[in-house]
């Protein structure tokens, strides 16, 4: 007689045994899966958020609105964070070193400045009072904490401008520039002799009437146009003056008939509209994203030990209405955060 059929106990079932540790392996699963999230495992190294202070020349951002947006992209790709600071008064180089020596106070571990006065950052410089990184923007002065420097070539900016203009202007027309009535800055200062000196290489005479607030400067225009001349250009040394002047030009209809020409320099948002709809003929642009992008990776560079470069020059571009829709011109004058 055949005996029945007797199930295994070592087969097709787990044991106690077996399931005690399954549920060990489980636990352990989970604990090793809420360690390594919270870090008390793998714990990634913190990355040090650099302090940088820009200290500008001016009082007013509104020429380094594409600077801005290079130093902001350059912030976020390099884990720092970047103050961005004006003058009370426009070129004032006391208030400047006063700001610079209240930054380094402050903690900041780098400092980017457009100097005012030079001499005056050589003497803080000389008596050990900077004393963090620092990147200057618009001048080669040397020092043992300067690091680096960008600009652009002002002077020779002026004279590409100028001759720009003596190609297109009429034979009888008089030139005016339009120049700052207080001082100026040091790429200003440059420029004007680039442009000055182009004149007198050509032989060209002109007329200079300085003007600084917007309310003098249509009296200023007005005085160009009672010369008697029947054509007259203008060049304007600053961008400030140069977005004044076209906006006059935009107000009064009158200004025009006499004005075959504007010229200056600066790539803001206002210049580049007066520029599309005629107002400015010709203005000369930096590439000013890059300007703020490459000296916040140069004192990023500084603070980690890595060799940041001393000296960039960013080169400039001589740019008329038509230039303003051609791709090769499209990422330094609309540069996209």
């Amino acid at each position: 007689m055949r005996k029945p059929w007797k199930r295994s106990k070592s087969k097709g079932m787990i044991g106690k045994k077996g399931k005690l540790l399954l549920f060990c392996y489980m636990i352990f699963l989970v604990v090793l899966f809420l360690m390594c999230s919270t870090d008390l495992i793998i714990r990634e190294p913190e990355q040090e958020v650099y302090q940088i202070a820009v200290i500008i020349e001016d009082a007013s951002d509104n020429n380094y609105s594409n600077f801005r947006k290079g130093m902001d992209q350059a912030a976020v790709e390099l884990n720092a964070d970047v103050r961005f600071i004006t003058l009370y008064e426009k070129l004032e180089p006391d208030q400047q070193i006063e700001f610079i020596m209240r930054e380094q106070q402050d903690g900041a571990d780098a400092l980017i400045v457009a100097p005012v006065d030079e001499q005056k950052l050589f003497d803080a410089l000389s008596q050990k009072q900077i004393t963090v990184p620092t990147v200057l923007l618009g001048s080669g002065l040397a020092g043992e904490e300067i690091i680096g420097s960008i600009s652009s070539d002002y002077k020779k900016m002026g004279q590409e401008l100028t001759s720009q203009m003596l190609r297109q202007m009429p034979q009888d027309a008089e030139v005016i520039i339009l120049s700052e009535q207080k001082k100026r800055s040091m790429a200003g200062e440059d420029f004007r002799l680039g442009i000055t000196q182009e004149l007198g290489r050509n032989g060209c005479a002109y007329q200079t009437i300085y003007c600084s607030e917007n309310i003098y400067l249509k009296e200023s225009l007005q005085k160009a146009m009672d010369s008697g001349k029947r054509h007259i250009v203008i060049l304007t040394e600053s961008p400030e003056i140069l977005t004044q002047t076209a906006a006059a030009a935009a107000e009064d209809s009158n200004f025009m008939e006499s004005i075959c020409g504007i010229y200056g320099r600066g790539s803001t948002t206002a210049i580049l509209n007066y520029l599309d709809r005629g107002f400015i003929t010709g203005t000369c642009a930096v590439d000013e994203f890059g300007m703020g992008y490459y000296s916040v990776c140069m004192a990023v560079k500084e603070l980690e030990g890595l060799e940041g470069g001393k000296a960039l020059r960013m080169d400039y571009q001589y740019i008329e209405k038509e230039d303003l829709r051609k791709k090769e011109y499209e990422k330094m004058l609309f540069p996209i955060e």
